[in-house]
């Protein structure tokens, strides 16, 4: 740092040090100036006219240099005094250099500038280049926030570089397929979208110290020249213009954009005479006055020819100035540029002032972008740079490939489901919640929403009474390896007085498949004792039964002293903040007369059970369940797609979710780890797993690794957990309305060709 800043800086310091003492010296009649206005007066004091001119320049930096050009060029601009560098083709490693170098030797620190639209792999050939922008364009508004994420990791790319300001986000409406310079980069047609996804970039960028440029003001979607090589020309309407084209722009403004760059464009409506970059009418008159917007305005390139075929010898440059622009972007001739505006303001104090007031807006911005971080180390984006990025791209694929809205509308267009709900947990976050179809095939019914309570069926298994087994071994209460005769004494004396909980979780301990017991009583402990006298099969192969799971409910309430929606929901529903995660729905619930009907997805017809609309509506789909109370350990849970992904995730985690540990690492992996594998018995202790020899016809699809594992349940959901991918899939629907049969889902593969697509995605 050269002495005159170091005093500068030095006296910033002292003066932020008096400021907190301010209050101290009132009683004296002594008064003091923000620290920002004293280091710009002090700066301002230090540069000659031709300097402060100079300061509102930002040039390009020539490609290919040496050590040697690199020394001559920084030499050089010093001595003109530039206010900033732009970069454009290179590596991060040499542009890193270079900054070093030019920021040392400046007088004044340098806005370091980038065109990097897409990421800085657009410019640099060893950084990450994300998808353009069209791409995000297509997303749904409730997977907006990608675009967030995106613009804060290329700010967050840009600070550890030293760039303080990148030219993006391209906030053109893409109305014209012939436009031949705006196209992919545009985030599409439609101004609401363009708008909102500009202030998601914005805003993130913006969030980690680098400023935002909204651009090409006032609109230069609806082009069909190049400004690189002449000028275009816009008819458009004043309406028109107010309407569509400066309607991203004012919602930027509003949202906090510090920077706009005008467009060189004739737009005959605004000023006929003159191109858009270099018009009072449109800088100051319409940009500034109009739509009150105070960040700093930069130039297009002032070397383009939709410029310099008119302008010439620095009078591009002047009319810039006059026209109320900030920054004077890449300047073809900085000594003629100069002189033009100096000539200008010799003769004519009002530009003089003009050079003054625009060189402390400059200053400002330096003292807000650039002194703060003056003794930061720059250096080139390190490796886990390029793991944020691929997940944000993984997310962006997963959200706007249409093959699962594809998937999804064909399953109801066939009635293989009325409606149905998807989460999608990737790298701990919920890339995509999303809702479809009605809770019946009529079509004036509710609209399924992310809200919508499903019966999760056989997912309560995993979701409910392993969750609690897993929370009772980790207390030491339990073992995998007891009896459950030790907790429940009806089994002594009976067949099942050996069965072992590890049996029971694992669906090989002999138990029947299924039995209506709902026929014989309606008494929950009268079940269990029908379970109890039951007959083992011959064997211990497996054998998916549902019965394992109600006497591991039973032990559940005796061990704990709790019923188990109580357990389940005192150890985690409740402190995870599931809300809508819970049994009997119509019966609690946040009121006190639980759910209303347009809140549940109905699922069966049964005469004898049903509501006045002839289905199943609240109440647990499940036979034997509702025969219980709509409390068991196979079936009677409801919940949405997302709070199973919450759920899901906190397993996926090693039991730990937002810092708070709910189960041990090691008891998560017990119980997603296989135990009978030996005997071909794929199952984990509650979850399901790939087949043993993994293939496309077991309970999931052919993309899913050994490690993991999930659940599938009779009313048409499913859960799905991956360690490999760190991903959480849930599917739910009510495919059984209005009629279990035929089973249209599984015989279409609907849930599995959707996690398909969603590995696919990861993978892409």
């Amino acid at each position: 740092m050269n002495k005159t800043v170091a005093a500068a800086v030095t006296a910033f310091m002292l003066l932020a040090a008096c400021e907190t003492q301010a209050q101290h010296f009132s009683s004296r009649g002594l008064t003091f100036r923000n620290p920002e206005a004293n280091w710009v007066d002090s700066v301002m004091r230090t540069l000659t006219l031709d300097q402060q001119i100079a300061q509102l320049m930002v040039v390009r930096v020539p490609l290919n240099m040496d050590d040697s050009k690199t020394r001559d060029f920084s030499d050089q601009m010093n001595g003109y005094g530039v206010g900033g560098v732009c970069f454009f083709v290179g590596t991060a490693e040499r542009q890193v250099e270079q900054t070093r170098r030019l920021q040392r030797d400046a007088r004044v620190p340098l806005l370091v500038c980038i065109d990097g639209e897409w990421g800085l792999g657009m410019r640099l050939k060893d950084t990450y280049s994300f998808p353009k922008n069209d791409r995000f364009g297509r997303l749904s508004p409730d997977a907006d926030s990608i675009v967030y994420r995106m613009g804060e990791e290329i700010g967050r790319q840009c600070r550890e570089m030293g760039i303080h300001i990148n030219f993006a986000p391209v906030v053109d409406i893409n109305s014209n397929p012939k436009n031949p310079v705006i196209g992919v980069r545009s985030f599409g047609v439609d101004r609401e979208r363009v708008a909102q996804l500009g202030i998601m970039y914005a805003l993130g960028q913006q969030s980690q110290g680098v400023l935002a440029t909204a651009k090409h003001f006032p609109g230069h979607g609806d082009t069909e020249t190049d400004s690189h090589l002449e000028l275009p020309v816009i008819n458009h309407t004043r309406a028109y213009i107010d309407t569509i084209d400066t309607y991203p722009f004012r919602r930027l403004i509003e949202a906090g954009v510090g920077g706009i760059m005008v467009a060189h464009l004739q737009v005959n409506a605004l000023d006929p005479e003159r191109p858009s970059s270099l018009s009072p009418a449109i800088v100051d008159g319409l940009l500034r006055r109009e739509m009150g917007f105070d960040g700093l305005v930069v130039t297009d390139g002032l070397d383009m020819k939709g410029v310099t075929n008119t302008y010439k010898g620095g009078q591009g440059e002047l009319a810039a100035l006059l026209a109320g622009n900030d920054i004077l972007l890449l300047p073809p001739d900085v000594p003629a540029a100069i002189e033009a505006i100096k000539t200008a303001a010799v003769q004519d104090d009002s530009v003089r002032h003009l050079v003054e007031y625009h060189c402390r807006r400059v200053l400002q911005a330096k003292y807000r972008l650039v002194v703060p971080h003056l003794d930061e180390d720059i250096r080139v984006p390190g490796e886990e740079h390029r793991s944020t990025c691929n997940d944000i791209v993984s997310d962006l694929n997963i959200n706007i490939d249409r093959r699962i809205d594809s998937i999804v509308l064909s399953a109801i267009d066939t009635h293989a489901t009325p409606g149905c709900q998807i989460a999608v947990m990737h790298n701990g976050r919920l890339v995509l919640n999303r809702a479809y179809g009605h809770l019946t095939y009529d079509s004036l019914s509710e609209n399924v929403s992310t809200s919508t309570l499903f019966d999760l069926a056989s997912l309560t298994k995993v979701c409910a009474t392993t969750l609690a087994v897993m929370k009772l071994v980790d207390e030491d209460k339990i073992s995998i390896n007891d009896r459950l005769s030790r907790y429940l004494p009806y089994l002594i004396g009976t067949d099942k007085e050996d069965i072992t909980l590890k049996e029971a979780l694992s669906h090989c301990a002999g138990l029947k498949a299924f039995d209506a017991l709902w026929q014989q009583t309606s008494n929950r402990d009268s079940i269990l004792m029908l379970i109890a006298q039951s007959k083992l099969n011959a064997n211990k192969s497996y054998c998916y039964s549902d019965f394992g799971f109600m006497l591991l409910a039973d032990m559940v309430e005796r061990v704990s002293g709790e019923s188990l929606d109580a357990y389940v929901n005192r150890h985690f529903y409740q402190p995870m903040g599931l809300r809508n995660t819970l049994f009997n729905p119509m019966k609690a619930g946040d009121g006190a007369e639980g759910y209303v009907r347009a809140e549940i997805a109905p699922t069966e017809q049964d005469s004898m059970r049903a509501d006045h609309l002839g289905f199943i509506w609240g109440s647990v789909h499940d036979p034997n369940a509702y025969a219980m109370g709509g409390v068991s350990g196979h079936a009677g849970l409801f919940s949405t797609a997302a709070e199973v992904a919450r759920l899901m995730q906190m397993v996926l985690d090693g039991g730990e979710l937002d810092g708070h540990r709910y189960l041990s690492r090691k008891t998560v992996e017990t119980f997603t780890s296989r135990h009978f594998a030996k005997q071909g018995n794929r199952r984990a202790l509650g979850f399901d797993k790939p087949l043993l020899n993994g293939g496309s016809n077991g309970p999931t699809c052919a993309e899913a690794s050994q490690q993991s594992f999930g659940h599938t349940g009779f009313t048409g959901t499913m859960v799905w957990v991956d360690p490999d991918y760190n991903l959480v899939y849930v599917f739910l629907s009510n495919r059984v309305h209005p009629s279990s049969t035929p089973n249209k889902l599984a015989q279409m593969n609907i849930r599995t060709d959707i996690l398909s697509t969603i590995y696919n995605c990861i993978v892409k």
